[in-house]
Order: structure tokens, then C-alpha cells, then sequence
């Protein structure tokens, strides 16, 4: 029997059971130690540490939901939901990505730096990686580079270029709650017959929960699913299997195909 995947009491429970049987395979994979296919070395290097990562930030959601928070735990949805995300887009565009990342990383290191040298007054500069400009074999490799460096900036670029600009809405509306927003004080605020009013747990969070512990077990699939191929033996396979089938999911869930091509 096939459920149907949606807002509704079934699929909530079924998500609840599905979630840790996800979470105890990722365990069971890494735990025994993981074999890596050679030429797959450098992109399961980050994808590994992205996949505990998103595996640790479901544990935390889940935990933080069951304790009553809504509104508050949206920070880590959306790490969740991006994070996962980012996991297809680097399997899927394999070592350019690795370099992209790299890249990326260091910018944000060498800033940082120069914040704090620029603030702080230490006995001895901040260190912050070199600034040597890559060199690129051709300018085609040049342009792939920056668009994949754009689309890890952005995330709004990344889903479009998988056609799923859809997915950009629910990461936008979490982000309200991860910033210094109106969303974070209105959340608390209550007018009632003119009259401003002030409550201790959020106003309609429980509607977000049911909405966001849907988006847990696709999040956690779609991570695996980028992952576990590139193992020897492809571990998480028959988890991930089970787990579409029993949540009623489409195979076209995972495994993203790009729309817009790199050049």
C-alpha cells in the first residue's frame, strides 16, 4: 500500500517512526567504518562531515519539537533543509564543487581575519589562509567555478538550478526566524480588541511544526541519497528505499538533476 505524502495526522505519525530508523542506519554506516571509491575520496571528504551534520540537526529538531519549541528551532530547519541540499549539489557536480567549496571557505576565513586584526587587539595577527588566485585549465573551468561558487552563496540560485525554485520559499521563511526580524517579535505579540497583549509561547507554531517535521525525514533522505552512492556497497540504499516507499515519496525526490547547466 502506497500512503499519500501531505499535511495530514498519517503521514505525521508515519514521519515520527520513519525518522530514527533513517538516523540508526547513518549510524550503523559510519560507525562500522565506511569504504570510499577512489575516485570519490575529495567529495566524500565534506559530504561526509555535512551528512553528520544534518544527521545531528534532526536529532536536535526532533528533540526541541517534542520539548514544546516551535518557532524558536527554525535556525536549525533551515540548516537542515540547506544543508541537504548543498549535499546534492556536491556529489552532483563532484570535484569543480570540492574547489568551490574550498575556495568559498577560505574567503570567509580570510574575512574574518581581517575582522578581527581590524577590531582586536592581539600580540599577533590573526592568521588567515593565502590569497593566491586559483589557476584554471581553460576559461570554460573558470566560469564553471564562479557559477557553482554563486550557487553555494545563494541558495535561491542553487534550487533554481535544479528547477526546484519552489524549495526557496520554505527556506525563505525560515530564514525570518533565523534573523533579527519582525517574524521573531510578532511570534510573541497578541492584539485583542485594540489591545496589545504579550504571550510566553509563540502563537501559531504548532501549524510550522507540522508542516517543518514533514520536510525532517525528506531532508535526512535527500542527504543519504547524495551520500551512500558514493560508499562501496551503497549502504544507505535499502533505508532509503523503505523509507520512500513507506512516506508515499516520488524517486524523483532525490538524486536532483540540474536544469541550468554549468556553462
Amino acid at each position: 500500500m502506497v500512503y499519500k505524502f501531505g499535511p495530514n495526522e498519517q503521514c505525521l505519525r508515519r514521519c515520527r517512526a520513519v525518522v530514527p530508523v533513517i538516523l540508526r542506519a547513518a549510524e550503523q554506516v559510519t560507525s562500522q567504518g565506511v569504504r570510499v571509491l577512489f575516485e570519490h575520496q575529495d567529495v566524500v571528504r565534506p559530504l561526509m562531515g555535512w551528512w553528520q551534520f544534518t544527521n545531528r540537526t534532526a536529532q536536535a529538531l526532533v528533540s526541541l519539537y517534542d520539548q514544546g519549541y516551535t518557532v524558536e528551532a527554525a535556525p536549525l530547519m533551515r540548516n537542515l533543509l540547506g544543508h541537504s541540499y548543498a549535499m546534492n549539489w556536491l556529489a552532483d557536480s563532484g570535484e569543480p564543487a570540492v574547489v568551490a567549496l574550498t575556495d568559498y571557505w577560505n574567503e570567509h576565513r580570510r574575512k574574518l581575519a581581517q575582522n578581527v586584526n581590524e577590531t582586536w587587539n592581539l600580540p599577533e595577527p590573526a592568521p588567515a589562509p593565502s590569497e593566491d588566485p586559483i589557476v584554471f585549465a581553460n576559461p570554460e573551468s573558470e566560469q564553471i567555478h564562479r557559477r557553482l561558487v554563486g550557487e553555494l552563496k545563494n541558495f535561491d540560485t542553487m534550487v533554481k538550478a535544479y528547477g526546484t525554485a519552489d524549495v526557496y520559499p520554505v527556506y525563505r521563511h525560515q530564514s525570518a526566524y533565523s534573523h533579527t526580524t519582525g517574524a521573531t517579535a510578532d511570534a510573541f505579540l497578541i492584539v485583542d480588541d485594540g489591545k496589545l497583549k504579550f504571550t510566553t509561547e509563540p502563537k501559531g507554531g504548532e501549524a510550522d511544526i507540522t508542516a517543518e517535521r514533514l520536510w525532517i525525514p525528506v531532508a535526512l533522505l535527500q542527504a543519504a541519497a547524495a551520500i551512500s552512492p558514493l560508499l562501496v556497497g551503497n549502504p544507505m540504499k535499502p533505508t532509503i528505499e523503505k523509507a520512500m516507499s513507506d512516506l508515499g515519496l516520488p524517486p524523483t525526490l532525490l538524486n536532483l538533476q540540474r536544469t541550468r547547466p554549468l556553462i
